[in-house]
C-alpha cells in the first residue's frame, strides 16, 4: 500500500517534529508500505536512519521564515495531492495549519496528524488576523480528516468538547525519545546546582521564570542549550539583568548536551500560559526522564502523565512562584530527586520513537 506524508517542515533540522514525522515513515516503511515524503527542500543533514527507506519528493523553496509558510503548505500540499492521486494513496498530513491549506486545494479523508494547536500559539500574535486565520485553517484541516492522531489526552479532550470531533476519529500517539542515543550517559555524576534545558527556543517558554529562578539563588548554574527564534532576545536580557549563572551555548553536539542533562540535578521546562502549551506533547521531558533526571515542569500533554505517574514536579503554567519553589525542593531535596527520576525512567519505557511509530502503524492497520 503506497504512503503520501506532506510535510512543510525542514528534515534536516533535528527538532521534534522532525523525530516525529520521520519516525512515523521509517515505521509505515518498514512495515512494508511504500512511503513517499513531500517537503521543501532540506536546510541540514537528513538523517542516516531514513535512507534508501522511503522516497523524498522536495519542492523548490526552503523553509525560512512564518512568513513563507503560506507558499510552503501550497506547493506541498498541491505536490502531495497528485502523488497520492495518482498512486491511489493514503494521504497522511503533518500538522493541522497544513491540513488546512491541503482543505482548501480539495484534499479530504486524509490523516491528520496535529502536533500542535498553532491558533492560540505565541508565534502568531504579533501578525495581524493570523491568529484567526490560522484558527479557521485548523478547524478546516480537522473537519476534512477521516482520522485525526493527537500528541496528548488533553489535545484530544479539547478536539472532542471544543470543535465536537467524535471520538473514534482520534487516535492519542505520543511524543517520543530515540532510547539508544541516551543509554550511554545515566550514569554521570551529579553536579551540585547545574539546572538545565536542552530544546528550541521558541516563543512557548517562559524564558521570565529562569530570569527568576537565577535571580532567587546564587549557588546554582542555569545552561539553557539550544538555538531558535528567542535566543537572541533571552541572551540580551541575560546581559540587562547581569546575569552570570546562566549559560546559552547554543545547539551542541549530542554527546556533548546529553552528558550536561545526565550531570545536571535538575533539568527544567518553563512553559507560558496559553491553550497551544496546554495541549501539546512536548517532547525534551522524554530525554530527561531517559536519563533518570529529576524534572521540574509546567503542564502540558506530556507533563500530565509525569504528574500522574509521580514522575516530575509539575506547576501550572499562571503560577510562576510555584515553578521555582520546585525547583527549589528538587535542589534541596535528594532523596526527592532519586524518587522522581528513576519513576521517570521507568515510565519512559512505554514512550520510544519505536513504540510510537508501531502505534501508527497499528492504527493504519485498523483504518
Amino acid at each position: 500500500m503506497k504512503v503520501v506524508i506532506a510535510h512543510g517542515g525542514n528534515i534536516g533540522f533535528p527538532g521534534g517534529g522532525t523525530n516525529r514525522v520521520l519516525t512515523f515513515a521509517k515505521a509505515l516503511a518498514e512495515s512494508g508500505y511504500d512511503v513517499n515524503l513531500v517537503c521543501p527542500k532540506p536546510i541540514g543533514d537528513v538523517p542516516e536512519y531514513i535512507k534508501g527507506l522511503i522516497k523524498i519528493h522536495t519542492v523548490p523553496i526552503k523553509p525560512k521564515s512564518v512568513w513563507d509558510q503560506m507558499a510552503r503548505a501550497i506547493l506541498v500540499s498541491m505536490k502531495a495531492k497528485r502523488l497520492a492521486n495518482k498512486g491511489k494513496a493514503i494521504l497522511q498530513i503533518e500538522h493541522s495549519t497544513l491540513g488546512g491549506i491541503a482543505a482548501l486545494l480539495g484534499c479530504s479523508n486524509y490523516i491528520l496528524d496535529v502536533h500542535d494547536l498553532e491558533f492560540d500559539g505565541s508565534l502568531y500574535k504579533s501578525i495581524p488576523l493570523a491568529s484567526k486565520l490560522v484558527y479557521r485553517l485548523e478547524r478546516i484541516a480537522v473537519s476534512k480528516a477521516l482520522k485525526i492522531v493527537a500528541v496528548s489526552e488533553p489535545m484530544k479532550e479539547f478536539l472532542v468538547k471544543a470543535w465536537k470531533v467524535p471520538e473514534d476519529r482520534i487516535e492519542i500517539i505520543p511524543n517520543g525519545y530515540f532510547e539508544e542515543k541516551l543509554r550511554k550517559f545515566s550514569n554521570e555524576q551529579e553536579e551540585g546546582g547545574l539546572v538545565s534545558f536542552l530544546g528550541v527556543f521558541t516563543h512557548n517558554v517562559d524564558y521570565d521564570k529562569v530570569i527568576t529562578l537565577a535571580k532567587s539563588r546564587k549557588d546554582i548554574k542555569i545552561c539553557m542549550i539550544g538555538d531558535g527564534p528567542m535566543r537572541a532576545r533571552f541572551i540580551k536580557q541575560v546581559m540587562k539583568e547581569g546575569l552570570s549563572n546562566i549559560v546559552a551555548p547554543g545547539f551542541l553536539p549530542d554527546e556533548e548536551a546529553y552528558r550536561i542533562l545526565a550531570k545536571s540535578q535538575v533539568c527544567i521546562f518553563p512553559l507560558k500560559n496559553t491553550l497551544h502549551t496546554k495541549v501539546a506533547g512536548h517532547m525534551k521531558v522524554f530525554d530527561y526522564a531517559a536519563l533518570g533526571k529529576a524534572i521540574a515542569t509546567d503542564r502540558d500533554g506530556t507533563a500530565v502523565i509525569f504528574e500522574r505517574n509521580d514522575a516530575a514536579l509539575v506547576s501550572d503554567p499562571a503560577k510562576p512562584d510555584e515553578f521555582i519553589e520546585n525547583v527549589h525542593r528538587l535542589l534541596d531535596d535528594e532523596n526527592l530527586r532519586k524518587r522522581l527520576g528513576e519513576n521517570a525512567r521507568k515510565l519512559v519505557r512505554d514512550f520510544t520513537w519505536k513504540k510510537q511509530g508501531e502505534k501508527l502503524v497499528r492504527m493504519y492497520e485498523r483504518t
